[in-house]
């Protein structure tokens, strides 16, 4: 086994993106695929909850009150927000232990800076799931507006930790190979999408998140075709 993990580091973080995988192929069945209603240049239902502002876009999302077609988002919604609690922890602990791995074979520390944002990208989604169950479990009432103002900011904690872990690591895989410069350039163009997302929720938000799949696939297939000890960053950007 120690041989396999010296020609292969990344392999068990290759082995949690593979769990990672699956868990989002259930989640697709899992969550409504289509709603009563929509968000204006949000097709996903799940990702226009997330990025809901106001109860009016709630209401639009769901349906009508009363209505059987309601009735199935709020299940729907919930057993998929169920669901993402185990999610949340397979793409966290993925995230975590690519920067920790990378940060040990290479030398350089700030890499470890990683560590950090994966475990407050599962902070910002555990809390935001809080929000989306609140917001479901009192849609009938209307009395959810706390709920929505929050989050928002949870979101964005979850979102906005991926997305500036995605342009740390760009750093790294920059001087690893041409197919790894191929997912730097992608983590740097996931961030300006998602820094355009919170600048201006819109046509580039469910581009950022399908850009942050990209993300979690390219490093997965780069888990298992990584075969030697990668190499070192130039001592001048070792910052820590």
């Amino acid at each position: 086994m120690k041989d396999v993990m010296g020609k292969r580091p990344f392999l068990l973080s290759g082995l949690l993106g593979i769990a990672v995988i699956l868990v989002s192929l259930l989640s697709l069945i899992v969550f409504p695929r289509t709603s009563p209603g929509q968000i204006e240049g949000i097709r996903s239902p799940i990702i226009a909850f997330e990025f809901a502002q106001t109860v009016e876009e709630i209401n639009t999302l769901f349906g009508s009150a009363g209505s059987p077609e309601r009735a199935d988002m709020v299940r729907q919604m919930n057993q998929g927000n169920s669901l993402d609690y185990v999610y949340m922890l397979l793409y966290s602990g993925f995230l975590f232990s690519f920067s920790w791995t990378a940060a040990k074979q290479s030398g350089q520390k700030w890499l470890y800076l990683g560590t950090v944002l994966a475990v407050l990208a599962l902070l910002g989604d555990a809390l935001e799931n809080v929000q989306l169950l609140t917001i479901t479990a009192n849609i009938h009432s209307g009395d959810f507006v706390e709920a929505l103002k929050r989050l928002h900011w949870l979101t964005w904690l979850k979102w906005g930790s991926l997305a500036v872990y995605f342009l740390l690591m760009a750093g790294w895989f920059w001087g690893n190979g041409r197919y790894a410069k191929f997912i730097a350039i992608t983590g740097i163009l996931t961030f300006l999408l998602g820094l355009a997302s919170f600048m201006q929720r819109g046509a580039t938000t469910e581009p950022f998140t399908l850009a942050v799949a990209l993300m979690f696939l390219l490093m997965i297939i780069f888990c298992f075709t990584t075969k030697t000890e990668i190499s070192v960053l130039p001592e001048s950007l070792d910052v820590v």
